[in-house]
């Protein structure tokens, strides 16, 4: 298992899976925020309203994504730790979540206004903003486990799946 400030293979292959309760451990080692939302993230599992995708390399978890299916599939919690970005692992996350969305008919994500970095991410894997903008304040317990409350504003994106599945 990789240590968090352990250089990544850039080569290695990245293994998309569903997120277990045997990856408990190794999740919340790779992030204290992961460790926080963790428990969420199972219990929303266990319910069957989310199906969470982990990308693992070398044992370690690197990035996670959450499926919410449906007519219209959405896909929620992409993430990539630092270290891992411009691997395409965020690609191989998105592509694992859209080939688990049939039936539905199309995908939608929100990105957030100030993440330009995301938004590049799913245009070029053909997502098309909808103008419609939804600002949301939640609360979140950070990375030392302390309650934090955010405010975000997000933008609506579209991919429909015709013919892709």
């Amino acid at each position: 298992m990789l240590r968090h400030d352990e250089p990544i293979d850039p080569m290695a292959a990245a293994e998309i899976r569903v997120l277990s309760d045997n990856d408990s451990g190794a999740v919340a080692r790779a992030s204290r925020s992961w460790a926080n939302a963790l428990p969420a993230w199972l219990d929303l599992a266990h319910e069957g309203s989310s199906v969470f995708l982990l990308a693992v390399v070398d044992g370690s978890p690197l990035g996670v994504a959450e499926l919410r299916p449906g007519r219209i599939a959405e896909i929620r919690n992409v993430g990539v730790l630092p270290a891992a970005r411009g691997r395409g692992i965020g690609t191989d996350l998105m592509h694992a979540a859209e080939k688990r969305c049939a039936p539905a008919t199309a995908v939608r994500l929100r990105v957030g206004l100030d993440n330009p970095g995301a938004r590049r991410l799913y245009e070029r894997l053909g997502y098309a903003g909808t103008g419609e903008l939804q600002t949301t304040t939640y609360e979140f317990r950070d990375a030392d486990g302390h309650l934090r409350s955010a405010t975000e504003t997000d933008e609506w994106m579209e991919k429909r799946l015709a013919g892709l599945l």
